[in-house]
């Protein structure tokens, strides 16, 4: 049976004598595509595709040229939204011998611009003994002959945003081309935890590094079901949906876990900031009482000291889950708006809380602390050139590195000495805008760059 470039398709297991678990060759005749081509997805449909090429996609790419929506600044490069902005891989990890949908064993993993969560385990016979997921976490770049859904709806039904998703023709570019080896890390199924990138990176096409922060939670629930959910921080989105970086969930299974936003579901969020007021509402669907546990999988470029907490919202009472899960027994029923993902900066903990004068850096003692911590006083500036202003009138803070140093992160802080907010992406340009929601009053701006640290106050009104 032809397909066409960029098409899709399923293949049945072999049955029979054989045995369920060996493998099966199969031969497909043909030649690699190349160019540029599209293909039809109805608006409210949704449509299994794949990477065509001889060579690894650019899911982010990929992604960017089937969307009109503003990402990362850049206005996106179709003229309306193909699809809504996530891939979906599905990931069938269990040997069953049977053709219903209802008795398979896998589910699909997830991929937006914010970054990949696995499948849901939905069967405990397959993961109750070593309480894990599928070792499959979908990366930046989608391999050869890999496919993947694509869906031409958005339900969101409390957001005031305007976002609209129409469907047409799915675009394919040899743009989105890159030569990244598939045993790579950033390959969509990672063959090798530890691997490393391989290949020539081009001009066009260079791999980049990924220094936002971002948090993995699990869920396991009281049948054994186990879910994984994403959440990151990039300064271009918000707390409601943000397409290309917001992923809805693919079906909910018997027992789960999702982000709470927008009147939908979600396996994967972005948001702008992690700080003490961010409060990220999650969904719990258990299907038999029992012991339900949410645990922090594994983060990426977090800081060290930012705890993190669940919040019972029936109770007030938040349980940090930094070191250790949190567990509750509970009753068969879905919760919707009663627990959320809450953080705070452990100040205590970090024996370098400052203190901070205009220009001048003062490390002091912290009376919760049994050691002394040296005083340093009349530290100067060690970047002549980086010049820190508050514009009030839009509620920015400018920075104009007129020397090009190369900045690591800027953090803010009160005049206690609270870290408020913290960036660490998009900095290595001459004029930084970063955006200051906070209360009226005098805050330090904390600019560390590859020679060293800047301090300089600023009033915010």
């Amino acid at each position: 049976m032809p397909l066409l470039p960029g098409e899709g398709y399923t293949m049945k297991g072999s049955s029979g004598a054989v045995n369920i678990g060996s493998q099966q060759n199969y031969v497909f005749k043909g030649k690699p595509y190349n160019g540029d081509f599209t293909l039809p997805i109805t608006a409210g449909g949704d449509r299994l595709i794949g990477n065509p090429y001889s060579s690894a996609m650019d899911a982010n790419e990929f992604i960017l040229d089937n969307i009109k929506e503003t990402i990362n600044g850049m206005v996106g490069r179709n003229a309306k939204n193909i699809f809504n902005g996530a891939l979906y891989f599905w990931d069938h990890f269990g040997e069953r011998n049977s053709h219903y949908l209802k008795e398979y064993v896998g589910g699909y993993a997830t991929y937006t611009l914010m970054g990949g969560t696995k499948a849901i385990a939905n069967d405990a016979r397959i993961n109750t003994t070593s309480g894990i997921l599928s070792s499959k976490e979908p990366q930046q770049y989608i391999p050869v002959g890999q496919g993947f859904f694509v869906i031409a709806e958005l339900d969101i039904l409390t957001d005031s945003t305007t976002t609209t998703v129409e469907g047409g023709n799915i675009v394919f570019k040899n743009s989105q081309r890159v030569f990244v080896r598939e045993s790579g890390d950033t390959s969509v199924f990672m063959k090798a935890a530890k691997s490393k990138i391989s290949g020539k990176e081009t001009a066009e096409n260079k791999v980049d590094s990924d220094s936002r922060p971002k948090i993995w939670l699990q869920f396991d629930s009281p049948t054994g079901y186990h879910r994984q959910l994403l959440v990151g921080v990039d300064e271009n989105t918000s707390n409601n949906f943000d397409l290309g970086y917001d992923a809805p969930i693919a079906g909910v299974g018997k027992e789960d876990m999702y982000w709470t936003f927008s009147g939908s579901k979600f396996v994967i969020q972005a948001v702008n900031n992690f700080n003490n007021q961010q409060e990220l509402p999650l969904g719990l669907k258990v299907s038999k009482t029992g012991l339900v546990r949410i645990k922090i999988d594994k983060t990426e470029n977090l800081n060290k000291n930012l705890l993190l907490y669940i919040k019972d919202k029936l109770t007030n009472e938040t349980f940090e889950i930094t070191e250790k899960p949190f567990e509750m027994m509970l009753d068969a029923r879905v919760y919707t708006d009663r627990f959320a993902l809450t953080f705070k900066m452990n100040m205590v903990a970090d024996v370098n809380a400052v203190l901070m004068n205009e220009d001048v850096l003062v490390t002091v003692k912290n009376p919760l602390i049994a050691e002394d911590v040296s005083m340093v006083q009349n530290e100067q500036p060690v970047n002549i050139g980086i010049h820190v202003v508050m514009n009030n009138t839009i509620g920015e803070l400018q920075i104009n590195n007129v020397t090009n140093t190369e900045i690591l992160n800027i953090n803010l802080f009160n005049n206690v000495g609270q870290l408020v907010n913290s960036w660490n992406t998009n900095l290595n340009k001459r004029d930084i805008s970063l955006p200051v929601h906070t209360a009226t009053g005098i805050y330090n701006v904390q600019i560390t760059t590859k020679n060293g640290t800047t301090v300089k106050k600023i009033m915010v009104e």
